[in-house]
């Protein structure tokens, strides 16, 4: 028995130090011999996952950590947030939803965790959810910086776009170093059209915060829209080795290179994509710009479609179905997509006017089609199109009855 437990932390200590030194197929290999040899303790259960994560398995890393919670429910807390920083690193931010919300449930979550909870909710499109995670924070102590950040966030992933920008800007010039609001002003630059400030604002964000997939991600998408396809081909490239297992990431590179005219490369990537998460709306979507690409327009509107199902508000789709949808005449449909983006306030000045091309076609919300074309017109005003939309627009408006004054009633004496 001495001679096993000996053998057991000999084990457990050369595979720490092949772990510590990057050698993470050889540690995984070790760390399982330790794990057999100490069925009792989840010590090496813990250094096994960070191994197979390292090698790039991070689902058997996620069941490893599992079998180490099954193991020692007390530790089941401290396990339930690695498993969701495992799932958020991967991009399957409704399973780190989903174990962050179980934590805060039953107040195991400290501030930090709360904080991560509202961020990843607000990535999700859950904005109401974030603020009342925020809540608690910001009750007790309101001048928090860092909850000032995600308050930003959730603004401006609602379309509070004005009130974000003060405060982001407030935040950055009473502390120019706090990164999470440099990244935000960043996401905020990009969307505004402003790639070049974004740029910016990301260069000063350095080391392990410039490394994480969102960050990686975002300055992906700057880079594209510069046109520097080759630098945002190589970011990708080197975050995939990092993080092998994001969907997200791969089906990002996969665009790129799809942008650069390589639908080979493209597709292999999706492939990988969707064997690491089949559920994926970006990897379903990047499939489909592929298919479009090479003119299979029905098997492209097909994953158009799936990637909606799992992320119906998803508006890179939603901005590519619209247009197959009109062009099959699929007029109602194509209405429904339009709106979706225009409610959820990603729709473009095309799309917007697109919107009420189609309001004016089906003789139907005038008063809305109206109010997108009014913002047309304002940038262009003696544009044709727009001014024929607009006249068609005006003639649905019910006309207001003229009143003809109180009708009196008297009554005579019988």
């Amino acid at each position: 028995m001495q001679r096993r437990d000996q053998t057991a932390q000999a084990k457990l200590e050369q595979g720490r130090e092949l772990l510590s030194s990057g050698q993470a197929e050889l540690a995984t290999k070790v760390l399982s011999e330790a794990a057999g040899l100490m069925p009792d303790s989840t010590e090496p259960l813990l250094l096994l996952a960070d191994a197979q994560r390292q090698a790039g398995n991070s689902g058997a890393a996620i069941l490893t950590l599992k079998q180490a919670m099954a193991l020692n429910p007390a530790e089941g807390p401290d396990i339930k947030r690695k498993i969701a920083t495992r799932h958020e690193q991967d991009g399957r931010l409704s399973e780190a939803i989903t174990l962050l919300q179980e934590l805060r449930d039953t107040d195991e979550l400290g501030d930090l965790d709360l904080l991560k909870l509202a961020h990843l909710q607000t990535r999700n499109g859950q904005h109401q959810a974030a603020f009342q995670t925020l809540e608690r924070i910001q009750r007790e102590r309101p001048d928090d910086v860092d909850a000032k950040v995600v308050e930003a966030e959730i603004l401006l992933a609602k379309g509070d776009e004005v009130l974000a920008a003060k405060l982001m800007d407030r935040l950055l010039e009473e502390q120019p170093a706090l990164t999470a609001a440099r990244i935000l002003r960043a996401r905020y630059f990009l969307q505004s059209g402003f790639a070049e400030y974004a740029e910016q604002d990301l260069s000063l964000v350095q080391g392990e915060e410039a490394s994480r997939p969102e960050v990686v991600e975002l300055r992906s998408q700057v880079l594209i829209a510069l046109e520097r396809l080759a630098d945002a081909e190589k970011v990708l490239t080197d975050a995939v080795t990092h993080y092998s297992q994001n969907a997200d990431l791969l089906a990002r590179l996969g665009e790129v290179k799809l942008l650069l005219g390589r639908p080979p490369e493209t597709l292999a990537l999706v492939e990988r994509a969707l064997k690491a998460h089949p559920e994926s709306a970006r990897a379903l979507y990047v499939r489909a710009r592929a298919l479009e690409t090479q003119g299979d327009l029905g098997r492209a509107k097909e994953d158009y479609g799936n990637a909606l199902a799992m992320a119906p508000r998803f508006a890179p789709a939603l901005s590519r179905i619209w247009r197959l949808q009109r062009q099959a005449g699929e007029v109602q449909n194509a209405l429904a997509s339009l709106e979706r983006l225009v409610d959820g306030r990603q729709a473009s000045l095309e799309e917007k006017v697109a919107l009420a091309e189609l309001y004016a076609e089906t003789r139907l919300k005038p008063e809305q089609g109206l109010k997108l074309i009014g913002e047309a017109l304002k940038g262009d005003p003696s544009n044709f199109q727009y001014l024929d939309t607009q006249k068609a627009l005006k003639k649905l408006v019910p006309r207001k009855k003229k009143s003809s004054g109180p009708l009196i009633i008297r009554g005579g004496r019988r």
